[in-house]
């Protein structure tokens, strides 16, 4: 490498000292040479800074984690659950445009998957389809992972709760066909 850059310093002058030697064509000849540069796009942040927000409350990456965080500590009682319904709403939209914008962040599977974990604990049926959402995303988008590898298991085990209850659920009827309960016989007397 050494030699061949002093051997091209040492062309440049001698062509430096003795123009004569060099091309008789003009340096300029008037003619245009078009170039055409393709450029990568800039890289793009690979993890959310902790100073941009996200959805309709304008939480931060590390506000969703928070506010997990903080639902988790309250409990998975039916008397919290009027509480958190704006901030179960509140990060549902952050993670929509989390995930838009910064989808290869390391910490976004990993905090939708805890997500998915605290509305799986509520027991309720429409936290379950929130859930199940979540962990087929992760399981489609993010296979490789820890999250993703959790998120299949997950979804292995999952036995939706149904969206009635039933231990309020009628009595079995007690007429034997639908001719009798539709045409009762009359008690004779």
């Amino acid at each position: 490498m050494r030699a061949t850059c002093a051997a091209l310093l040492a062309a440049i002058c001698l062509i430096a000292v003795n123009p004569a030697s060099a091309s008789s064509r003009p340096i300029d000849d008037g003619s245009w040479t078009t170039i055409a540069v393709v450029a990568a796009p800039p890289n793009q942040h690979r993890q959310a800074p902790a100073d941009e927000y996200f959805g309709t409350n304008r939480l931060s990456n590390l506000g969703v984690r928070n506010a997990i965080r903080d639902m988790n500590i309250e409990g998975t009682s039916p008397l919290a659950l009027p509480i958190q319904l704006e901030r179960i709403a509140a990060v549902q939209a952050a993670f929509a445009v989390w995930a838009d914008r910064y989808p290869s962040d390391s910490w976004l599977p990993g905090t939708m998957l805890d997500f998915a974990k605290f509305l799986q604990s509520k027991q309720q049926a429409w936290t379950d389809d929130i859930a199940l959402g979540y962990l087929l995303f992760l399981e489609t988008r993010y296979p490789q992972t820890r999250a993703g590898f959790e998120a299949r298991e997950m979804r292995a085990r999952y036995h939706p709760i149904p969206d009635f209850d039933l231990s309020a659920a009628p009595p079995a009827d007690p007429h034997q066909s639908v001719g009798e309960n539709l045409f009762p016989k009359l008690k004779s007397r």
